[in-house]
C-alpha cells in the first residue's frame, strides 16, 4: 500500500506539472508605482511600455501563438499595499481577495509594494511582528518569509516579488532611506541566493526583481532623473524607459529558466528498479537504498536551480544494498532530484519534500 500510495503521488505531481509546463502568461498586481512603470508613464515622456516590450521580447525569442509571452496588469484591491497587507493577502488572513483567487488562472503572479513601504523607522527586532505595520528591517525580513514560504508551496506556479519603491529626496531621510536599503539588500543579495540563516534554501519557482535598487543611488534614496516631481516619489517616463524592458527580460528568463527545469525532471521518467527513494512525498527523513554501487557512489540531492543541498560519497561498500538515511529538517518544501552516480552509471529520482 505505501509503494502504491508513492507511486499515484508521484503520478499526481508529474501530471499536475505537466499540465503547468509553460510558465509564460500571468498577472501584474500593483498600485501606482506599478501602473506608472507598466506604462505609458503619466507624464507622458516614456518612450515605452511593459506591453510594448514583451511583444519585443516575444520578437527576438521567436514566440509566436501559444508560445508567446503575456502578462496582465490589474489594480490591487486593498487601500495600501505594505509588506503587512501583502502577508495577509498570501495566507488568506484578510477581508479583501486572497492569492487564491488568483491561483487558479495565473501561472505568473507578479505583486510588489508601493513606495510608501520605503518609510522605514528602525532596523527593530522580534518585538515588531506585534504590530505587523511598524515599518522595521525585522518586520520586512518576517513578512518576506511567510510571503515565500506560501509561493514555495506552489511549484505549479511562478512569482516574482518586487523590492520597495524608493522615495524621492524631500520625502524621506538618510535614515529611513538607509533601512530601505538594507532590506532590499538583504532580500537580494541574501534571501534569494539562499544564505538567509531562517530561510535558507531559496524556492526556484521566485524571482526577486530589485527594483529598488534601479532607481537609487548609493544612500538609497531614489535620484532626481526618475522622480515625477518634488515631493512625487511615482517614477517618470526615464523611469519607464529604464525599468520596464528590465521588468519583461529578468522576470521571463527567469520563469522559462523554471520552466526548462520543470521539463528536465519530466524528461527524466521514472527512477531504476534498484534506485530508490521512501518515503516521497516526505517530510522529516528518507531512505535512499540503492544496489551494487561499486567502490565509490557519489550522492547528490539538488533543488531545481541546481544548487546542491546534500552531497556524500560512499566508498569501498560491499556489493549489497546500501540505504541510507537522510534528514530533512534543514530542507525547504519543494522539489528536489536525487542522483546516485558511480564509475558505471548514473541514476536519478525526483523527491517531493512537504
Amino acid at each position: 500500500m505505501k509503494t502504491l500510495f508513492v507511486i499515484l503521488n508521484l503520478f499526481l505531481v508529474a501530471g499536475i506539472l505537466s499540465a503547468q509546463n509553460y510558465f509564460r502568461s500571468g498577472i501584474f498586481l500593483h498600485h501606482s508605482t506599478g501602473n506608472y512603470i507598466w506604462g505609458p508613464n503619466p507624464d507622458g515622456s516614456s518612450t515605452t511600455t511593459i506591453p510594448e516590450q514583451m511583444h519585443i521580447y516575444n520578437t527576438m525569442k521567436g514566440f509566436y501563438g501559444d508560445d508567446s509571452i503575456t502578462i496582465n496588469e490589474e489594480w490591487w484591491s486593498p487601500d495600501d499595499n505594505e509588506w503587512a497587507t501583502q502577508h495577509e493577502f498570501f495566507e488568506g488572513n484578510t477581508a479583501f481577495t486572497d492569492i487564491n483567487y488568483y491561483l487558479a488562472n495565473n501561472r505568473i503572479i507578479i505583486i510588489k509594494s508601493c513606495f510608501p513601504s520605503s518609510a522605514m523607522e528602525a532596523i527593530g527586532g522580534p518585538a515588531d511582528t506585534l504590530d505587523p505595520y511598524y515599518k522595521s528591517v525585522f518586520n520586512y525580513k518576517w513578512h518576506w518569509r511567510h510571503i515565500i514560504k506560501v509561493m514555495e508551496k506552489h511549484p505549479d506556479r511562478f512569482f516574482a516579488i518586487w523590492t520597495n519603491a524608493p522615495l524621492e529626496i524631500s520625502s524621506t531621510t538618510n535614515a529611513a532611506a538607509g533601512f530601505s536599503k538594507s532590506f532590499c539588500k538583504w532580500a537580494k543579495d541574501t534571501l534569494a541566493k539562499g544564505l538567509d540563516p531562517e530561510y535558507r534554501l531559496f524556492p526556484a519557482n521566485v524571482y526577486v526583481f530589485d527594483f529598488f535598487s534601479k532607481l537609487t543611488g548609493s544612500n538609497g534614496i531614489m535620484q532626481n532623473q526618475y522622480r515625477s516631481a518634488e515631493s512625487d516619489s511615482h517614477p517618470n517616463g526615464s523611469a519607464t524607459d529604464l525599468v520596464a524592458p528590465q521588468f519583461v527580460n529578468e522576470i521571463f528568463d527567469a520563469a522559462i529558466a523554471y520552466e526548462t527545469g520543470i521539463s528536465r525532471i519530466q524528461s527524466m521518467g521514472p527512477a531504476f528498479s534498484d534506485f530508490k527513494v521512501f518515503p516521497n512525498p516526505a517530510v522529516n527523513t528518507i531512505t535512499i537504498e540503492f544496489n551494487n554501487p561499486g567502490k565509490i557512489a557519489d550522492l547528490v540531492i539538488a533543488n531545481l536551480n541546481g544548487q546542491k543541498v546534500y552531497t556524500k560519497t560512499i566508498i569501498n561498500q560491499p556489493s549489497h544494498t546500501i540505504n541510507k538515511n537522510i534528514d530533512l529538517s534543514g530542507f525547504s518544501e519543494g522539489i528536489y532530484i536525487v542522483r546516485i552516480q558511480n564509475e558505471n552509471s548514473t541514476e536519478t529520482s525526483k523527491l517531493i519534500v512537504q
